[in-house]
């Protein structure tokens, strides 16, 4: 009985905590301390455009991950640029603008880091460099992470609403 009455006086904290967890997962992937460094006026396209220019801004970019090389003693993961939603999680690859290489200065697992995983990534824009990408030369931003998020497979909505009829055997 004392529980009832308790939330009969405080309906408002019964509503917080069910929002608690739809609102926990509007929330952002980079911290707020490094998002502060993000230079927001810079676009993808500027920086596609002429990377030099920008070299030492720090940048918020995500996208669909492409390729993931090694080398001794770094890994370059080409990725193809996204629009990023209110969390930072890149949405609508029709979208795409380029392509861009994230450089880590460590081993990075391919079979982790692989073709398909969605990535966000506040970094440094170190210049650009020119690779093959089919039969032509493609200058690539190359972007040097500060702080950087893998996106699970899915990671949506954890409230799924529905209706429906089964049966078991």
């Amino acid at each position: 009985m004392k529980s009832k009455l308790f939330f009969r006086q405080k309906p408002h904290l019964v509503i917080y905590l069910l929002l608690l967890p739809l609102l926990s997962s509007c929330a952002p992937v980079i911290s707020p301390e490094v998002l502060k460094t993000v230079d927001a006026v810079i676009t993808f396209e500027q920086v596609l455009k002429n990377p030099d220019a920008y070299k030492g801004k720090t940048v918020l970019l995500g996208g669909t991950i492409l390729k993931t090389i090694n080398l001794p003693d770094d890994t370059l993961i080409e990725v193809m640029e996204q629009p990023l939603d209110r969390r930072n999680r890149p949405v609508n690859p029709e979208a795409s603008k380029g392509r861009f290489i994230i450089l880590f200065k460590e081993f990075k697992d391919p079979a982790i880091y692989s073709t398909g995983r969605l990535i966000t990534v506040a970094g440094e824009v170190t210049g650009s460099q020119l690779m093959p990408l089919g039969e032509t030369n493609y200058n690539y931003p190359m972007i040097s992470p500060k702080e950087y998020y893998l996106w699970k497979p899915y990671e949506g909505p954890a409230i799924h609403i529905g209706v429906g009829v089964g049966t078991t055997f």
